[in-house]
């Protein structure tokens, strides 16, 4: 059994979590709750029991402050264990502005743990626009967290979250397959070289214009300018024949090459084609008077003309990619990876389990009074690619309702008179669910004497 001071520490821990979950300044403990847990053991029990007992428990505003940044982190702990052991999960995320002017990240995280669906709060941080993916990214790497999980992410829309290159989207999505993360990063390459200061812009103008290009000038690549990329890969495709004469007079030999690399010229093609289509995609998408209704329709048919142009590639059409088709080489193509977005389509396996599935009476019945992620989750077993595919889109989310509630947790909890609060543990320990502080743990911990 427990001393009097492991019971008092307890205590102290069981006060911190409520004083965190119902969003209290940490003084309520020692100015409201004692007192009152006082006052109503006086009322009820008279001289029956000894008052002085509860005096024992540690409840002063630091006390509070210290139990609850332990109990936080022990649930980040249990959290962080959880999504390890996971196959996969879905991440929603959103930013806003707290009292304090500073910008705050919220993310949701969703997994399935012990055969149930859990959604989970997984961080607050501050940071910038800019900074979002680093923030997510050094939060992945720290605790062994692997990308290659996330099946799926959700956020507001919002230009700093979605959209243009500044998007997280975009920043999570800048992990295309190597060769052509490599085309590009040689691309953005010659182009700095090129522009690398007025007299090499000159000269490789006046090089185009002895070659008898049409067009001298060539667009600046930045990091920045996401929407840029086509039209620059166009030109550099276009120009391929001057960049490669500019480069052997800089005795850049070995970026020369790659313009005489027919392999290469096929994925850069490939790439000039893919991004001005996408460049068309976003800027169909931006612009007054547009509404969700209208994006996800455009966005709708853009995933399905993604499909058929895959299996078009596996048949060797590549007519929608115009510069790979002008090449005439498009053989040394590999089709895109597979993607999510192409998880409609079932192997012949998965529709050998579908049959199965569908004449099954026991999942039938399943399917007829569980939610539907229950009856996937219970399928596993039985149908497990077929069940496999069905998580990955049930895992997503489709709202980022979890992030504009964390919100207002967030308001509430650094207000004007708490303006130089830190939030992070007390937004852990009331916006998560189903994990709880392992108090006998913390306790163990400590040596259960009292102290303020």
């Amino acid at each position: 059994s427990c001393s009097v001071h492991g019971t008092a520490l307890k205590c102290s821990y069981q006060v911190a979590l409520r004083i965190a979950q119902k969003k209290q300044p940490y003084t309520l403990g020692e100015d409201s709750i004692l007192p009152s847990a006082t006052d109503m053991c006086k009322t009820m029990y008279g001289n029956d029991i000894d008052i002085n007992k509860l005096k024992t428990v540690p409840l002063s505003d630091t006390t509070i402050a210290r139990r609850i940044d332990e109990m936080a982190s022990d649930v980040r702990v249990q959290l962080i264990e959880k999504l390890r052991l996971a196959d996969a999960f879905a991440l929603q995320l959103d930013e806003s502005t707290d009292v304090s002017k500073d910008t705050q990240l919220l993310a949701f995280v969703r997994f399935v743990d012990q055969n149930e669906m859990q959604e989970e709060f997984l961080f607050p941080e501050r940071t910038t626009s800019a900074e979002i993916f680093k923030v997510i990214d050094a939060f992945f790497r720290e605790n062994y967290i692997s990308w290659a999980k996330c099946v799926a992410l959700c956020t507001d829309g919002a230009r700093a979250m979605a959209g243009l290159k500044s998007g997280l989207i975009s920043l999570v999505a800048k992990d295309m397959s190597a060769e052509l993360s490599d085309v590009m990063d040689s691309v953005v390459k010659v182009v700095n070289i090129v522009k690398k200061s007025a007299l090499q812009t000159r000269l490789f103008s006046n090089l185009c214009a002895a070659e008898g290009e049409e067009h001298t000038r060539l667009l600046y690549h930045s990091e920045v300018r996401w929407l840029s990329r086509g039209t620059v890969l166009a030109r550099v495709l276009e120009l391929r024949t001057s960049f490669r004469e500019f480069l052997l007079l800089q005795k850049r030999t070995e970026l020369a090459a790659l313009f005489s690399d027919n392999v290469w010229i096929t994925k850069l093609a490939y790439l000039a084609d893919i991004f001005a289509k996408l460049n068309k995609l976003c800027s169909s998408m931006q612009g007054r008077n547009t509404h969700a209704f209208q994006l996800f329709d455009r966005m709708e048919g853009f995933v399905k003309k993604i499909r058929k142009w895959k299996e078009r590639v596996g048949e060797g059409i590549f007519s929608m990619f115009p510069s790979v088709d002008e090449l005439g080489d498009s053989a040394v193509l590999s089709p895109p990876a597979d993607n999510a977005a192409d998880g409609a389509r079932l192997a012949v396996t998965e529709e050998d389990q579908l049959i199965e599935l569908s004449t099954d009476s026991t999942y039938r019945n399943i399917y007829e009074t569980k939610p539907l992620t229950q009856f996937w989750i219970s399928c596993q077993k039985d149908f497990p690619q077929l069940a496999a595919k069905a998580m990955m889109s049930l895992l997503s989310f489709a709202t980022t309702y979890l992030c504009e509630s964390g919100f207002s947790s967030l308001t509430y909890l650094k207000n004007k008179y708490r303006s130089r609060l830190q939030p992070e543990a007390d937004m852990t320990l009331c916006l998560t669910t189903s994990i709880r502080p392992r108090l006998d743990k913390l306790c163990a911990t400590h040596q259960g004497q009292t102290s303020h």
